[in-house]
């Protein structure tokens, strides 16, 4: 009798869910079961002999035949879901879906084992990294410029390294401008010198560092200019102030013409000029700028420890020690750059074909200038090589005030046509990789869902597949590249490789700077005292004077 109740249970909210399904015949069946037992617990009610005892049990069998049912509503479908989802086997004709963040990992390659980058250096080609497969990747021929982006600490400064190193080992001249102060990059590149015979230089542009190289050196009176106008901000930006820019300018001729005929250092420069009554009052914004440039010992030497044309001429390797705060330093960055670009351009390319010279720019924001964007679509042709090192467009695009953000970021992008992409944070930078990853066809697919008695989804048996567009390397992956993995362009389609440290033992020779020969007697050389002041002697003219009290070099 007690299971009657729970079979009624059971059969009667069947017998409904059935009639919402429109399954008549089954739901006249499980109606027909339910009201069965409705009968007999309605019969057993007239009898004139029963057991109250009975009749709780019917109902609470009842009851428990409706909980038993609402649980199998609610929870079974999804169960089934699940169960049906591994057992089904897919259409041979679907293909991969969108990219899920949570289980993106799975579909990024995995850890890898580092191995020995020189292991697969070879000469006239430049190894990129090791594929999925473990096979070398090769650029043949002539290396293009390189722009390498990533989040800070995700190891651009390893394939950095490595380019050094293949720079060096194909007799280019490489010039690597760090201005942090990489741990390994100096001991890098000290490493591939020594192991290829070539000469290697630590210029370092700090202020307790000695007076090295006299950046005006050899050079022309409108390469000054080009110095000046480049690294002192001296073009015009559309306010105000360019009214004393203008001034500035015609201040930066007369020095250029004046440092190319009497072949003078900055600090010399300034100490004629600051004592002109005249520039004292047209040009003092250029007069300040000019002393803070005096005040960068390290390229302020009369004769110098190396030369950069001689570096670009014979080959080698130059570590540029600079900084990302001091002002003047971070302008002494840049002039050099210039300067090594106008060498590089200089060339007579109808005297055979000419060495390549290799400028690495890690921190790229810290070196740019309108000439060195002008240059990076000219310079490929004259032998110059470019690699820019930054962590997001939105990084490049702190610029000088000289210079509109956008022209900088797409100027480096049109100009670097290999680029290694790094695990990037930058939502914007990520999306613009994805696009230019290209687009492939991708499946999405979509579900019917219904909702039971119980207000439980389930799907039913039916689903459709759309094609639809998607990009090779979404910002989903681009996001989450594991430590060392980067995605390749400009070796057919984009691709992933994985990049492994370039190993070296530090040495104290790799970033100890050699002093300019210093020449007492003839007076030759002038040293700024540590940001305080110019030394005993100054130049004006070739004619040497005492300065005046008023005359001290400060660094900004």
């Amino acid at each position: 009798m007690p299971w009657s109740g729970f079979a009624s249970g059971l059969f009667g909210i069947f017998a409904v869910r059935t009639y919402i399904d429109e399954q008549y015949l089954r739901s006249e069946i499980l109606s027909y079961l339910a009201g069965t037992g409705l009968i007999g617990i309605t019969l057993w009610w007239l009898l004139p002999e029963r057991s109250a005892s009975l009749g709780m049990e019917w109902a609470g069998c009842l009851l428990g035949g409706l909980v038993c049912v609402f649980i199998w509503y609610r929870f079974a479908p999804g169960l089934f879901d699940r169960a049906q989802a591994k057992l089904t086997k897919r259409s041979g004709v679907e293909r991969l879906g969108r990219t899920d963040v949570r289980t993106v990992a799975k579909l990024l390659p995995q850890h890898h084992n580092e191995y020995d980058p020189r292991q697969y250096h070879r000469a006239g080609e430049f190894f990129m990294g090791l594929d999925q497969n473990n096979n070398p990747i090769y650029w043949a021929g002539n290396l293009p410029h390189i722009a390498i982006a990533g989040t800070s600490g995700c190891g651009k400064g390893r394939k950095l390294q490595d380019l050094a190193a293949q720079s060096i080992m194909n007799s280019e001249a490489l010039f690597y401008l760090d201005p942090k102060d990489d741990e390994w990059g100096a001991h890098a590149l000290y490493s591939a010198c020594n192991e290829h015979g070539k000469p290697y230089h630590y210029l370092a542009l700090l202020p307790e560092n000695p007076a090295q190289i006299n950046i005006l050196a050899g050079a022309k009176a409108w390469e000054i200019e080009e110095l000046f106008s480049a690294t002192l901000s001296l073009q015009d930006t559309g306010k105000g102030a360019d009214f004393f820019k203008a001034k500035d300018r015609n201040a930066a001729h007369h020095a250029s013409v004046l440092a190319h005929e009497e072949n003078l250092t900055i600090a010399e420069l300034y100490s004629d000029m600051s004592n002109d009554v005249f520039w004292q009052k047209e040009a003092p914004g250029f007069l300040d700028k000019l002393r803070e440039m005096a005040g960068v010992e390290a390229i302020n030497a009369r004769e110098s420890s190396f030369s950069i044309a001689e570096i670009v001429a014979n080959g080698g390797g130059v570590y540029v020690l600079g900084s990302m705060t001091l002002q003047a330093v971070k302008r002494a960055q840049q002039m050099i750059f210039v300067r090594i670009q106008q060498i590089a351009t200089a060339r007579d390319r109808m005297n055979g074909v000419q060495r390549t010279v290799c400028v690495i720019a890690d921190e790229a924001k810290y070196h740019i200038s309108r000439p060195v964007l002008q240059g990076l679509g000219a310079s490929r042709d004259k032998g110059m090589r470019v690699v820019l090192s930054f962590q997001s467009f939105t990084d490049l695009k702190d610029c000088p005030a000289d210079l509109n953000p956008e022209m900088v970021a797409g100027a480096i992008v049109e100009n670097t046509p290999c680029k290694f992409i790094y695990k990037l944070e930058d939502p914007d930078s990520s999306d613009w990789f994805a696009r230019k990853s290209g687009v492939i066809l991708v499946d999405d697919e979509t579900r019917q869902l219904e909702k039971n008695i119980a207000l439980a989804e389930a799907t039913n048996s039916e689903r459709s597949i759309r094609q639809t567009e998607h990009f090779l390397f979404d910002s989903n992956k681009l996001s989450n590249l594991p430590t060392g993995w980067v995605v390749l362009f400009g070796k057919g389609l984009a691709q992933t490789c994985y990049v492994s440290p370039y190993r070296v033992d530090k040495c104290l020779a790799a970033i100890t700077p050699i002093p300019a020969k210093i020449n007492v007697a003839n007076n030759k050389i002038m040293s700024l005292k540590n940001d305080v002041q110019l030394s005993k002697v100054t130049y004006t003219h070739g004619k040497i004077k005492r300065p005046k009290d008023h005359e001290f070099f400060r660094m900004e």
